[in-house]
């Protein structure tokens, strides 16, 4: 029976020390909330680099959608050029091609751009939320810098 006595009252031991833990880490948390290091101008800094970094690459991005915009609807425009030399047959199926290959273009690059705005936008967000925590804890993360 001692032995049952002294598993139980481990057991309690045991979880008071587990409550008086969590109640330390979170007493120190908050005091590094409240006692932060002012890291505003270095946080800034970083923050305005991976804007940076993140506005060039979607820069790109556009410029390459772009390219492939005029690369497609130039082939579609040269090849209604060479059908419309042909029979008035073959020239309305070619107009209604072409339009159909505009159509199809402009959706694709409509999707793209989109895709491309939303990604740019998470990204944008991630530095931002980074900015902060760096604020608030006074250290940087892992993955920041």
């Amino acid at each position: 029976m001692a032995c049952i006595k002294g598993k139980v009252l481990r057991k309690k031991l045991f979880t008071n020390y587990t409550f008086l833990a969590s109640n330390c880490n979170i007493r120190l948390y908050k005091e590094q909330q409240a006692n932060s290091v002012p890291m505003g101008p270095a946080v800034e800094l970083w923050k305005e680099r991976e804007m940076d970094k993140t506005r060039k690459k979607y820069e790109k991005l556009s410029e390459k959608i772009m390219l492939w915009e005029d690369k497609k609807k130039k082939k579609a425009k040269r090849k209604l050029h060479r059908t419309e030399r042909g029979v008035e047959k073959e020239k309305l199926k070619a107009k209604q091609r072409f339009i159909d290959d505009n159509e199809r273009i402009e959706i694709i690059v409509a999707s793209a751009r989109t895709h491309a705005y939303e990604s740019q936008l998470k990204e944008e967000l991630k530095v931002k939320e980074k900015a902060n925590l760096m604020r608030t804890t006074g250290r940087s993360p892992c993955t920041c810098l």
